[in-house]
C-alpha cells in the first residue's frame, strides 16, 4: 500500500508541475522580469535539439543548414515545443517545421519558422483567441491535459524577442503556425 501510495503522489506531482511551471512563466512576463540571454543560434540545430527531446512521432524539420541568428536558445525552445506539440496534440501528421531568413526592411534580416498539420485546422471562431490565457479551442478539452497556457507562453517569449506569432489555417488544410 505505501508503495502504491508513493507512486500515487509521485505521479501527482509530475502531472502538477507544468501548469506551476507554466503559471511562473507566465508572472514573470507580467512582472516585467522575463528577461532575454540572448547567443548566436544554429536555427537548423536548435529545430533538431527540440525535436529530438521531445520524440514527437510524424515530425519533420525542414531547416537549411546556415541560419544563424542571435537570440534566446531556452525560450525559443519554448516557442518551438509549444507551436510544434500543439501541432501534434490537435492536429494530424505530418506536422512540418521549415525556417528562412529573409528581408525585414531597413538593412535588417528577418527569421521566420512556420510550423504546420494536416488536421481540420483552426475553427474560424478560435483563429483569433488561440494566444490568450487559458483559451482552449474545443471546450469538450475544457479539463483535458494542458493549462490552456502554452500558446499564451510562446506568443510573450516571441514578444519579447520583438518577434509575434501568427496562427492560420493552410489554403490545403490544416493549421499554420508562423514565428517572425
Amino acid at each position: 500500500d505505501e508503495a502504491a501510495a508513493a507512486r500515487l503522489v509521485s505521479g501527482e506531482i509530475r502531472h502538477l508541475n507544468r501548469p506551476v511551471n507554466d503559471l511562473i512563466e507566465i508572472s514573470g512576463f507580467d512582472a516585467g522580469t522575463a528577461q532575454l540571454a540572448p547567443q548566436p543560434a544554429d536555427i537548423a540545430r536548435c529545430v533538431a535539439d527540440c525535436l529530438r527531446a521531445r520524440h514527437w512521432p510524424g515530425v519533420h524539420a525542414e531547416v537549411p543548414a546556415g541560419l544563424c541568428v542571435e537570440l534566446d536558445r531556452r525560450r525559443f525552445d519554448v516557442i518551438l515545443a509549444n507551436l510544434v506539440g500543439n501541432a501534434v496534440r490537435h492536429g494530424q501528421a505530418p506536422v512540418t517545421v521549415s525556417a528562412q531568413i529573409g528581408p525585414a526592411g531597413d538593412r535588417t534580416r528577418e527569421l521566420t519558422v512556420q510550423v504546420r498539420d494536416h488536421g481540420p485546422g483552426l475553427p474560424p471562431e478560435s483563429a483569433g483567441h488561440v494566444f490568450e490565457r487559458f483559451y482552449k479551442a474545443d471546450t469538450a478539452r475544457a479539463r483535458s491535459e494542458g493549462s490552456g497556457l502554452g500558446l499564451a507562453i510562446a506568443w510573450e517569449n516571441a514578444r519579447l524577442h520583438g518577434g509575434r506569432i501568427d496562427a492560420a489555417n493552410h489554403p490545403d488544410g490544416g493549421a499554420l503556425f508562423t514565428l517572425r
